[in-house]
């Protein structure tokens, strides 16, 4: 049988397709004298450019194409999740930027995105940025939503007394970075790696309870949990498949140096957490330990609602003994 092909039909189908492939094109470039090695420099133009226009590319609830992009597997599996809990777009056709180099090779900051999430649920900002980590080879080992205070990163960064605490500063926001994405992506391998497996856990919920009397008053309670590694992780994969999303957000950053025990930080912010069950406001105290600098782990994580880090202080590392 012989089939009589539309040629003005298909000549439609193939301009949309070309249109789409147009809008999915992310160019990206460094700032002039950014990068002196203009090999490199070309590799990673390329990659990023590569792995945002895969991003555009991909419908809500689709698989990133990889094909052609030089990137880690963990970075593609957290990739991958971070796309699946809410899915992005990056907003503009050129997108140029500065540089940050760091132990394991380079940073890229400030690409903006915009959220595109499927739940009528989620009420957070669709307006973020995007950072990029690549290896001193130009591949990519991360891709992440950066935090929302720039105010909070420079005041961390002039926290620095020499240029090594400088470095460990800017190592240290990078993997804070990755620590709240853990949980937005609900990657719970990442997240037990990431936990000393002697870690002291202070956990808490923000409950309501209807008071019996004249008005039916709310009462507000907060439950605070002492937990090891095991119970922690058991109950936030409880927690992760209970709810459709999770963002979490952080600002009023400060970090502080132990001071009698070397590569010790304790980092202290304000934490929103925001789900599609379940949202509280308070204080995250971490204690973190970078002496093996590849894979720093967490010794204390502490979380205080915000009336009682008012009324008890917020922890801190002078709270806590090392024999």
């Amino acid at each position: 049988m012989v089939q009589v092909i539309d040629f003005k039909r298909l000549a439609a189908i193939m301009l949309l397709a070309v249109s789409f492939s147009a809008m999915a094109n992310v160019s990206f470039k460094f700032k002039a004298n950014t990068i002196d090695n203009g090999a490199l420099k070309n590799t990673m133009e390329r990659q990023i450019s590569a792995v945002l226009s895969a991003v555009n590319a991909t419908a809500p609830g689709g698989a990133i194409d990889y094909t052609g992009i030089d990137i880690e597997e963990g970075a593609r599996v957290r990739l991958d999740a971070l796309f699946s809990n809410v899915p992005f777009s990056v907003d503009k056709q050129l997108n140029i930027s500065a540089c940050l180099h760091d132990m394991q090779g380079y940073q890229v900051r400030g690409i903006n995105v915009t959220m595109k999430p499927q739940d009528a649920s989620y009420d957070q900002s669709l307006n973020r940025q995007l950072t990029v980590s690549l290896n001193r080879s130009g591949v990519i080992t991360g891709v992440r939503l950066a935090m929302e205070s720039q105010e909070d990163m420079d005041k961390i960064m002039q926290g620095g007394r020499t240029v090594e605490d400088l470095r460990r500063r800017r190592e240290i926001l990078k993997f804070v970075e990755d620590f709240r994405c853990f949980y937005n992506e609900k990657n719970l391998e990442a997240l037990r790696a990431i936990f000393s497996d002697d870690a002291i856990i202070i956990t808490g919920s923000v409950m309501k309870q209807r008071k019996l009397g004249d008005g039916g008053v709310n009462v507000r309670q907060v439950r605070h949990t002492v937990q090891n590694k095991e119970q922690y992780m058991s109950n936030l994969a409880r927690c992760f498949r209970n709810n459709r999303w999770i963002n979490l957000g952080f600002d009023r950053i400060s970090v502080a140096a132990h001071g009698s025990k070397e590569n010790i930080y304790g980092v202290t912010l304000h934490q929103s957490w925001r789900s599609s069950t379940y949202n509280d406001d308070g204080w995250l105290f971490l204690l973190w330990d970078f002496n093996d600098e590849e894979h720093p782990q967490i010794l204390v994580r502490t979380w205080q609602e915000d009336q009682a880090a008012a009324a008890e202080g917020v922890f801190s590392h002078h709270d806590f003994f090392f024999p």
